[in-house]
């Protein structure tokens, strides 16, 4: 049985009404910088080149988080659990920064909602297979199968005599990771994110992750590998934010 991780947010009252559909958009990005930019670490489908706060440079040139499921809750605590018609979701590091997919839907009651609840599991293919609609895209079946979370490159640095020091990495995780996010603040009064049954367009949630963030204070010269892994939950967890819409900026 995979270990679970549970990673908690906040709470509010709900007001009895229409319904309204709302998506949840998953999207990844690297941490802003001091100048309060996400910055370009590279193109589609290429590596993620980035240097950590030990001076290391790291090349992520592989890797993915998997979604499997999502809950919503109301602020005094009723939730809906939504839909995720395309089954559990593969988001690969080196898919386009900031992209967003659509991955999970539902009609809501009108009402303030105060969390968000995102569950990160194994890809397993059987669910993929009994997904209503056609199943995500999966570039490996192998390298995906029963995997939560994968981090693959190496990191570099000089060697002081005018050679390079490289560390090669291959980070796994199968656990079971949940994330509740606060939704208490999103509104556009900087309340509760509120429903209120009028909407003529679909309302859109976007839940994103960092990259980057993995790797700081991380020393390869020293690099335990299971240590590291053990650690990723709890990282992932806290890379973990949402936004109101599809606009990341």
């Amino acid at each position: 049985m995979a270990a679970l991780v549970v990673v908690e947010g906040a709470g509010c009252d709900l007001i009895d009404g229409g319904d309204t559909v709302t998506a949840v958009n998953g999207a990844h990005h690297a941490a802003r910088n001091d100048a309060g930019v996400l910055p370009d670490y590279g193109e589609p489908d290429e590596s993620r080149i980035f240097v950590n706060d030990l001076g290391w440079t790291i090349t992520l040139s592989d890797g993915f988080v998997v979604t499997t499921a999502v809950r919503i809750e109301t602020c005094d605590g009723d939730g809906v659990e939504l839909e995720m018609p395309f089954g559990p979701f593969p988001e690969y590091w080196l898919d386009r920064d900031k992209a967003v997919t659509d991955f999970a839907r539902g009609p809501l009651g009108e009402g303030r909602y105060c969390k968000l609840i995102v569950e990160y599991g194994r890809y397993l293919a059987d669910t993929a297979a009994a997904a209503p609609d056609a199943p995500f895209a999966i570039e490996s079946a192998e390298r995906v199968e029963g995997k939560t979370l994968s981090l693959v490159g190496y990191a570099e640095r000089e060697d002081g005599m005018g050679g390079f020091i490289t560390r090669a990495f291959a980070l796994d995780s199968a656990e079971t990771i949940i994330v509740t996010l606060p939704l208490d603040e999103l509104g556009a009064d900087e309340g509760p994110f509120k429903v209120s049954g009028k909407e003529l367009t679909r309302l859109n949630l976007t839940v994103s992750k960092t990259y980057d963030q993995f790797f700081a204070g991380i020393d390869f010269d020293d690099f335990d590998e299971a240590a590291v892994e053990a650690e990723l939950p709890r990282l992932l967890a806290e890379q973990t934010g949402v936004v109101v819409g599809t606009s990341l900026y």
